[in-house]
């Protein structure tokens, strides 16, 4: 349900407050508009507040949650809802906001029982990966109109990355805590990277390796030449990239990116088992990235070095 057809009024604009510097001076400047727009806009966020919290205060069992705006609803705020859209709702913001709102019915859950599912998904997290309970988990959140749990987290304290397992234990969790098995998904973010960048790494295959023809995956030996504060290309990998043709396996192994300033400190090199697909047969094996660099003879330990490019 969406109020295309506001019945409320602005208030006059009181541009009293729109000096440099302020919040309105800035907001003019980041998006590029005028100064009476850029005041505009956070009389538009005070209205919205304040309708928010009403809303908040009078539906607490049916409220889920809110957003300012974003790209999928065209800029336009929106308050989502378990159920319908209480009809009391829809005459509120008619009354008050001068400007169009979504409401949204079928959220999973309300706003106080939200902290529950969090909770309950952190600490199946967690225990997945037998990770102590503080230092380790930043921070989740719930999504209750697309069912999307996220958990950012530290990756300093863990043994291994969260994987397979992790997602589903914490799917399980919040399905639990929603009391059904609601179609929920899970996004980790770690805070030591940049989850959409990644640098390319190498590999080599192991001391003695010999074809196995009937193979439908192989374990090689990552090496990431990038600066990483002394932590190992394995608790960084990002998911190896495989391409198989008639004549070739062709394999790009990348690293995330770790935030901040990194000290050139050893890392040493880490295992990593690439799942072909099919077997692998009398096919060439090729690293993709092996080619961005002279790598010489490889890490040492008698690894063996594949063909590059």
């Amino acid at each position: 349900m969406v109020v295309t057809t506001p019945r409320g009024e602005r208030p006059p604009l009181d541009l009293t407050w729109a000096t440099p510097g302020s919040l309105q001076d800035q907001i003019a400047q980041e998006e590029g508009i005028s100064l009476e727009e850029g005041a505009r806009t956070v009389q538009d966020q005070e209205l919205m507040g304040v309708f928010l919290y009403d809303v908040q205060e009078r539906f607490r069992d049916s409220f889920s949650t809110s957003h300012a705006g974003d790209e999928s609803s065209q800029g336009r705020p929106w308050a989502a809802f378990t159920g319908t859209v209480p009809p009391e709702v829809v005459a509120m913001a008619e009354q008050q906001l001068p400007f169009p709102v979504e409401l949204r019915g079928g959220a999973l859950v309300s706003s106080h029982r939200n902290g529950v599912v969090i909770d309950q998904a952190t600490q199946a997290f967690l225990a997945d990966l037998g990770a102590p309970e503080h230092g380790v988990a930043l921070g989740g959140r719930f999504d209750a109109t697309t069912g999307v749990v996220t958990i950012e987290y530290s990756t300093d304290l863990l043994s291994r990355r969260p994987g397979a397992s992790t997602e589903e234990a914490v799917i399980a969790a919040a399905q639990g805590a929603l009391g059904w098995e609601a179609p929920l998904s899970v996004d980790l973010q770690a805070d030591d990277r940049d989850p959409a960048t990644t640098q390319p790494a190498f590999w080599y295959l192991p001391a003695g390796w010999v074809a196995d023809p009937a193979a439908t995956s192989i374990e090689v030996v990552v090496d990431s030449p990038q600066c990483a504060s002394g932590v190992a290309p394995g608790d960084r990998m990002a998911p190896p990239q495989v391409q198989v043709t008639d004549g070739q396996v062709r394999i790009a192994v990348a690293t995330y990116i770790r935030k901040g300033a990194q000290a050139c400190l050893g890392h040493g090199t880490s295992p990593l088992v690439v799942d072909l697909g099919q077997p692998l047969g009398d096919r060439e094996l090729v690293d993709v990235n092996g080619a961005l660099e002279e790598r010489g003879s490889g890490p040492g330990g008698g690894l063996v070095t594949p063909s590059a490019g």
